[in-house]
């Protein structure tokens, strides 16, 4: 037990420190920060997409036929944005996939060498079980959901102010 005195009061509050603090164990931390991890990048697919979907009704809101779109260079760029986003989601999730497919092969016959690497692993920053490669496309793609939808809200917004 300590014991601390509350300056507003003056009086002196007595309670039990943590020893370990929020978390049970490194581990316990580690699970909760890779439970957020996944459960924001996941926020931010949807988000995005959501985005896309939200970008091609206002454009057709904003400018009202199919021919007005195509005149302006503002609501072409703000689709093409939309577009590449949507494809980048396709192609993006394809090639994840089809590596962490892989790489699950790649450790189901290679017992030893993945316990191994494990290992080699433990104590340092790395990609693994992961690789670089599917880290870095990872990366690549969550800045592409992200900054592709803003960028075609700013073009339909410059597109419908100089309208």
């Amino acid at each position: 037990m300590s014991d601390v005195e509350d300056n507003a009061r003056g009086e002196t509050v007595s309670f039990e420190l943590s020893k370990t603090g929020t978390y049970e164990s490194p581990r316990k931390a580690l699970e909760e920060v890779g439970g957020y991890y996944k459960g924001w990048s996941t926020k931010l697919t949807e988000a995005s997409l959501q985005m896309c979907y939200a970008l091609i009704g206002a454009n057709w809101v904003v400018f009202g036929s199919v021919g007005k779109l195509l005149e302006s260079p503002w609501a072409k760029w703000s689709l093409l944005m939309v577009m590449v986003t949507l494809a980048s989601n396709v192609a993006g999730a394809w090639w994840l996939s089809e590596s962490l497919r892989r790489r699950f092969k790649y450790a189901e016959k290679n017992k030893v060498q993945w316990a191994l690497e494990f290992n080699e692993n433990a104590d340092k920053e790395s990609a693994w079980p992961s690789t670089e490669g599917i880290d870095n496309t990872a990366i690549f793609l969550r800045h592409l959901k992200a900054l592709l939808p803003i960028a075609g809200g700013v073009f339909l917004i410059i597109g419908a102010i100089r309208k």
